[in-house]
Parts: structure tokens; C-alpha cells; sequence
């Protein structure tokens, strides 16, 4: 401690001294410039309250350390580097176990820097912890705490970017990789600021030399991705930016360039080129695009000169130590409104694809209904393909059945043969006509349905001809192909085989039956005529079996006859699901 006769003078808080530049710097073995500052803790501000007194003092700073004595002790003393001492940190002291009850304290500040290094004292505050702590709490805020967070935040966005990158890298996405330089760099430039007592365990001069690369690529990543959000391209002044940042970078390195504690002030000017193609492209991009967040970011360009100034005069102590470093939050609010472009770009991308979505519905609505008439269109050619063949199929029928009948009809007549069979041939001839109608009503795949209108057309016939009709149907399953050309194949199958019947077997009664077979439906028709037993090949002349092997054929069935001791069975087997179609013979 000082001699008790150590003359004093009278200094106003906060007091500085200015800065010059050193002709030393800590640790070269130059005896460091001392100097104290005394003052007296009045007994009232040292009452006793449940927290006890505090000693609060909201910043120092020189090229050196500080120590704080409490009524001759060493109550606090810096520690760590002496160039990248914990200037920003405020000093909170506990001065409980110093306070004698009534008694006032004295305190002295010790303050040791180098030759012409300068120095300053913020305000010295104390009083009951109660009153002192908000105002401690807040300068901790806006000094440390809230530029740490800050940040974290923008480091934890960049490596966000940095993962998004490296999915995208191939799109060619590289302004999320610019990001995460840019928090990067951020992250090295704002640690000045952050330095505690326990330093970060790097060299003085290649802590500064990385505080200084990290304001230098900071301003760069921030150009480069200005540059893309405004899609704009300055590719002369971006390789002159990167072309001064190496030179800079690589001639301040600690190896070769004067130690940085001695020039600590002068290397913020380094950083001024850098960010004045950064405040081009700012003003030029808010001048021509008019939005507001291009306004707001030239704006906060154009306050980074003066900004810089001020904590420059800050460092050389022509300001009060008392004010608060501006630079780093500067820095916040560059990120942020690059934040802002890139949301209001998102935005803009994702009304641009709901707009492209909406388009794409109405060329989907427009192909669709293109469609629908292109289907109705089809749907009415097969409708019309549909009654071509339904015509050609009657013209066919009336031909080979009606139109054969009337013929026989006509020749029975030119022969004047007897009226009897002129009749029998003209009954034909209806029954003909009636079965091609028949085809013609929907039976909804029920042979039955179908087999019923059958009897309904012949049972009189039969009567006529003096043979019974017995109808023994059971229940079968539908038949989803039965369709009208079908079933004027069964049709005419049941017609010939009954229209044999009546000619040539003599027989007086005949069965009806159906029922379930092999994955499929049976008609069984049985007549106790004459047994008949159908040769091989067809007589010469006579075509009637041959066809109606070739309709069963033509629906996928098949068709046998079974003679026996009472009389013949036909039975003629379908195929419950789609057969395979033929063309049969006619006639």
C-alpha cells in the first residue's frame, strides 16, 4: 500500500486517462505505470441489511491489471492475461466481512498498465446488495451475458445452415454454407468482449489475430451472401475483398507483425475496407429492390462507421468507460435482418410454389375435363360399335334363322305340298323370331330368368305336338358373362335340341332341369323317345348338331348326349366365369 504521506488530488468518476501509443507492452519487463485511485465508503452506506453491503463496479480497463483494497486488503484482483484482461466483466465485491459497525472503509484501486497504455475507472457504487443488484445484473446483461446468448443462438442457426447444406450442396445451395461462416466468424469476433478471468488458453497476439480474422471473414460471408439474397453479382469487387482479407489476415499474423497488445485500437481500422463493399452492396440492393428489410440493413451499414468509431474512442479512452460496446451488437442486428431476407424469401418461394400448385389445378382441371369429354366420346363410339354389332348379329340371326325358315317355307309352297307343313314351317319361323327377341331382353346373368322365357316361348309347341313339359330347375349362381350374344347361343342350343325332339324322337314327355357342376352350371334336358346317339361327323346336309356343338363351344361349355333305356339326355355344362368366346357356325 501507499506511504501514509503519498500526496492525493481530487479526480471525478469516471475518470481515464488517454491512450497513446505504447512503448511497451506487459510481460517485456518494462516496469508498468501504476497509478491509484482512494475512496471513502461512507458508515450509511454500509448498514446492515439481510444481504449485506456490496462493492459494484460496473467496468475498468488498461494494458495491464487492476486490484481492489478494502481498508488496506486485497479484497479483488484481475487475473489471467494483461492485454486481453476481463475489461467487460463488472466487479462484484461482498463487503460484509470488511464493515465494522458505524465505521466508514476505505478502498483503493490499484491500476498498472503500460508506459503511455492509458486507462480507465467507471463509477464506483456501494451500498446494501438489495439496491445494487438490478443495476449489476443489468450491466452484466448488456456487456456479457446478453451478447454470449446472442451468440450461441446465431451459432446453433449456423450449424442448422451448415446441416442443411450438406444436404443440399448438390442443388448448389451454397448460401446456407455462407451462414454458417458468417456465425462462425461472428462467434471469433465477439470473443473479445467476452474474455473472463480464466482467459481461453490461447496466446494474447493469435487471440487477437482470430478476433480480427473473424471480423474480416464476418464482413466477407456477409457481402458474399448479401450478393445472393439480392441476386446480384459483383464479381471483380468480391475477389478484390477476398484478395485485401488474405493480405490483411496473413500480414498481422503474430509471427512476423508488432505485438497486438500495442495496437490493439488501430486494428479495428483494418476492418473498415472490408465492410465497405458489404455497405455498396447494402445501400445499391435497398435502393433498387425498395423493401424494408433492404432499407434496414443499408440503414445498419451505414451505422457501423460511426458505431466503429465510437468503440474505438471507447478502447483509446476519449469516451467514457462507462458507455457500452456497440460493434458486437451491430453484428446482431446484420445477422438478424439476413434473417429477415431469407424468411420474406422463403415467403416469396412459397407463395411462388402455391401459386405454380394453383396453375397446376387448373391445367389438372382442364386435362381432366379434356378427359371426360375424351371418355364421353368414347363411351358413345362404343355405344355406337355396340348397336353396329347388335344389328349385325339380328341381321345375321333373321338371315340364317327366320329368313332359312320363310325360304323353306316358300319352297313347300312353289311345290304345292300340303298346308300342314307350310304351317309347321311359318311356326318355326315365329318361334325364330321370338328366341332373337328374346335374347334381346337383360336376363342379369340369370339363366334361369333366361330358361324361363324358353318355356314360356315353346311349352304351347309342345302341347300342340302332344308332349309334356316338366320343369325340375334348382337354384344356380349367377353368370356375370351371360350377355345378349350368349344367350342367344343357349337359346338356340335348347331350340334345336328340343326342335330334334319333337321331329324325329317320338318322344311324349320331356325334363328340364339344372344344377351345379364342376365350377359351373348344367342344363339337362331328357325325353323318353326314341335313344339317340349323334355319329362322329354330321350327315351331308345336315348341319344342326354341328352348330350346336359350335354355340356351346363358342361360350367355353361343352354338350354331350346320353342315350339310354328310356330315352335320350342332353346336357350341356357353362362355365360359371368368363369362358373363352369362338365364332360358332350358323344355320
Amino acid at each position: 500500500m501507499l506511504a501514509a504521506a503519498t500526496p492525493w488530488q481530487p479526480v471525478a468518476l469516471p475518470y481515464a486517462r488517454e491512450r497513446r501509443t505504447p512503448s511497451a507492452t506487459p510481460g517485456d519487463g518494462t516496469p508498468p505505470q501504476v497509478w491509484w485511485l482512494r475512496m471513502q465508503v461512507p458508515a450509511d452506506a454500509l448498514a446492515p441489511t439481510p444481504q449485506g453491503p456490496r462493492l459494484y463496479i460496473p467496468r475498468w480497463h488498461t494494458l495491464g491489471n487492476a486490484a481492489v483494497y478494502v481498508d488496506g486488503r486485497l479484497a479483488w484482483q484481475s487475473r489471467g492475461s494483461q492485454v486481453l484482461v476481463s475489461f467487460n466483466q463488472p466487479v462484484w465485491l461482498d463487503l460484509g466481512g470488511d464493515v465494522r459497525p458505524g465505521q466508514p472503509l476505505t478502498v483503493h484501486v490499484r491500476m498498472a498498465g503500460a508506459q503511455d497504455a492509458g486507462g480507465a475507472l467507471s463509477s464506483l457504487w456501494a451500498g446494501p446488495a438489495e439496491s445494487l443488484r438490478a443495476s449489476w445484473r443489468l450491466r452484466s446483461l448488456l456487456q456479457t451475458d446478453l451478447l454470449a446468448y446472442v451468440r450461441g443462438a446465431n451459432l446453433v442457426l449456423g450449424v442448422l445452415a451448415l446441416a442443411v447444406w450438406l444436404a443440399r450442396r448438390r442443388q448448389g445451395e451454397t448460401g446456407y454454407l455462407l451462414f454458417f461462416l458468417m456465425s462462425l466468424s461472428h462467434v471469433f469476433a465477439t470473443s473479445f468482449f467476452l474474455v473472463d478471468a480464466e482467459g481461453f488458453g490461447l496466446d494474447d497476439g493469435w487471440f487477437a489475430w482470430l478476433t480480427l480474422a473473424g471480423s474480416l471473414g464476418a464482413s466477407a460471408c456477409a457481402f458474399l451472401l448479401l450478393c445472393r439474397i439480392q441476386r446480384q453479382r459483383y464479381p471483380r469487387v468480391a475477389r478484390a475483398l477476398l484478395l485485401y482479407i488474405t493480405i490483411a489476415a496473413l500480414a498481422l499474423l503474430p509471427v512476423w507483425s508488432p505485438p497486438h497488445g500495442a495496437m490493439l485500437p488501430l486494428l479495428r481500422l483494418v476492418q473498415i475496407p472490408a465492410a465497405l463493399p458489404l455497405l455498396g452492396a447494402a445501400v445499391v440492393g435497398a435502393w433498387r429492390l425498395r423493401t424494408w428489410p433492404q432499407v434496414l440493413l443499408a440503414a445498419m451499414m451505414l451505422l457501423l462507421f460511426p458505431l466503429w468509431l465510437h468503440d474505438l474512442a471507447m478502447q483509446s479512452f476519449r469516451l467514457s468507460v462507462e458507455h457500452i460496446y456497440a460493434t458486437p451488437y451491430l453484428y446482431v442486428g446484420v445477422i438478424a435482418m439476413f434473417l429477415v431476407s431469407a424468411f420474406l424469401r422463403y415467403q416469396e418461394a412459397a407463395h411462388e410454389a402455391a401459386q405454380a400448385h394453383a396453375v397446376l389445378a387448373q391445367r389438372l382441371a382442364a386435362q381432366e375435363r379434356e378427359l371426360g369429354l375424351a371418355h364421353e366420346r368414347l363411351r358413345a363410339a362404343e355405344r355406337e360399335q355396340t348397336l353396329m354389332h347388335e344389328r349385325q348379329r339380328l341381321m345375321r340371326e333373321m338371315h340364317d334363322g327366320v329368313g332359312s325358315s320363310l325360304m323353306s317355307a316358300l319352297r313347300l309352297v312353289q311345290h304345292g305340298q300340303a298346308p300342314v307343313d307350310v304351317a309347321q314351317v311359318l311356326k318355326e319361323c315365329i318361334d325364330d323370331l321370338k328366341i332373337s327377341i328374346d335374347s334381346l331382353e337383360p336376363v342379369d346373368a340369370d339363366l334361369l330368368a333366361l330358361l324361363a322365357g324358353l318355356r314360356f316361348r315353346l311349352e304351347q309347341r309342345l302341347g300342340e305336338a302332344g308332349i309334356a313339359l316338366h320343369w325340375r330347375t334348382s337354384d344356380v349362381p349367377l353368370l356375370p358373362w351371360l350377355d345378349a350374344q350368349s344367350a342367344l347361343h343357349v337359346l338356340r342350343i335348347l331350340q334345336e335340341v328340343l326342335t330334334n325332339i319333337i321331329k324325329h324322337s317320338g318322344a311324349t314327355a320331356i325334363t328340364v332341369g339344372t344344377g351345379v357342376q364342376d365350377s359351373g352350371v348344367c342344363v339337362r334336358v331328357h325325353d323318353n323317345g326314341r335313344p339317340f346317339a349323334p355319329p362322329d361327323a354330321p350327315p351331308p346336309g345336315r348341319r344342326g348338331l354341328g352348330n350346336v356343338r359350335a354355340r356351346a363351344q363358342a361360350l367355353g361349355g361343352r354338350c354331350a348326349w346320353e342315350p339310354g333305356a328310356h330315352g335320350t339326355a342332353f346336357v350341356l355344362w357353362l362355365p360359371q366365369h368368363a369362358p373363352g368366346r369362338g365364332t360358332p357356325a350358323t344355320g
